[in-house]
């Protein structure tokens, strides 16, 4: 008596074969794709009859799915933050003339290579890998929802990113910068160029957040602005986030002058926020433009610095003193001593000659070697 077949072959009036199989509650699922052969159909019942013994069948009507479609539910996860949603939006709207409308199961790698490739013509290798990035997620959000059984976007060569060179201020330059931004926003810059807090962290601190007495600073909350509406965050992005970290005494000095004379107002309330625009509005990313750049320039510092850039100064700061890899992560508010190492850590010049001096005096032989051996 032979096995009991699972599934179903027929042949269409096209002449090709077509595979059928019940899902779990029993209705008949058309595979993909068509064969030109019967045998080929069997082949692919019996795959999937062993994917289903394994738990891991995919449903093929889930690929149906496009992906501009599937981008929607994605973006709209309740746990994504408002800016990340932004960001991802617009870096997967530049995929969406290519792949947009194709089934998810449709697109294959040599689909992904093209609209990569496509893009490459008009944007840098960086700008590329960060889009490139938010659709490669969005695609492998796709296999762990069982829409798909391999992500597309795997080995999809990309233009080598070459990291762009960092500015970082010296001690001289940070208190150069300070001296030429208006006075109100002096705490602010020693804040981001000393302790290396992001722009929504610095913006965001309030009057509780600084121990005058035990000479601390804490980051517990962030301003976030999404398509120029701001909020205050809360929660941090990691628990990372959330740290205290003691600050240098003439930064608490400087915090306490910042308080008397530009925030008195708000001396009782320590609730109010440290730094605040001159009619007491929450500090927008126009001070960029507006006051920070234009500091710059009167400081007769390299252009290309930025806001965030002070922040690597402030950690190359760390490097450069020889403080530990954890507590700089720490006092970076990242998940991983690694993030900040590869990403912020940079070794100045100083720091490579004392190397060099400490190789000199461990390595310098004690007597005079000849370079060459031409008398012996």
């Amino acid at each position: 008596m032979s096995k009991r077949q699972f599934g179903s072959i027929r042949k269409l009036p096209s002449g090709k074969w077509q595979a059928r199989y019940p899902d779990g509650l029993g209705k008949m699922v058309p595979a993909p794709t068509t064969y030109k052969a019967k045998a080929d159909a069997a082949l692919f019942l019996a795959a999937v009859e062993a994917d289903l013994a394994r738990g891991t069948v995919i449903d093929p009507r889930g690929g149906r799915i496009t992906l501009a479609e599937w981008c929607e539910q994605w973006l709209d996860r309740p746990d994504k933050r408002p800016n990340s949603v932004v960001r991802d939006e617009q870096a997967l709207a530049v995929f969406m003339a290519d792949l947009g409308l194709r089934p998810l199961a449709a697109i294959t790698p040599m689909h992904v290579q093209a609209a990569v490739d496509a893009r490459a013509q008009v944007v840098a290798p960086a700008t590329l890998a960060r889009d490139f990035s938010a659709l490669r997620a969005v695609l492998n959000a796709a296999v762990h929802a069982d829409l798909i059984g391999r992500s597309p976007c795997r080995k999809v060569a990309l233009a080598r990113v070459r990291p762009p060179a960092r500015v970082v201020l010296s001690p001289s330059e940070l208190d150069r910068l300070a001296g030429a931004i208006p006075p109100r926003y002096r705490a602010l810059v020693l804040v981001a160029g000393v302790l290396g807090l992001r722009w929504g962290e610095a913006v965001g601190l309030r009057v509780r957040d600084v121990d005058f007495l035990r000479r601390t600073v804490t980051v517990a909350q962030t301003v976030e602005e999404v398509k120029g509406q701001l909020r205050l965050v809360t929660e941090a992005k990691t628990r990372s986030s959330l740290r205290t970290m003691a600050a240098p005494e003439f930064l608490v000095e400087v915090l306490a002058d910042h308080l008397a004379t530009h925030r008195a107002d708000a001396r009782n309330d320590p609730q109010a926020l440290l730094f605040v625009g001159p009619r007491g509005g929450v500090l927008r990313r126009r001070f960029a433009e507006r006051i920070f750049a234009p500091a710059v320039q009167k400081a007769g510092l390299d252009q290309s610095l930025t806001f965030h850039g002070l922040r690597h100064s402030a950690i190359t700061a760390l490097v450069e003193a020889g403080v530990h890899p954890r507590v700089m992560q720490g006092r970076a508010g990242h998940a991983t001593s690694k993030l900040t190492m590869e990403l912020y850590a940079h070794v100045p010049e100083s720091s490579d000659r004392q190397a060099a001096r400490a190789l000199d005096v461990r390595f310098r032989p004690q007597r005079h070697i000849p370079v060459s051996d031409a008398g012996a």
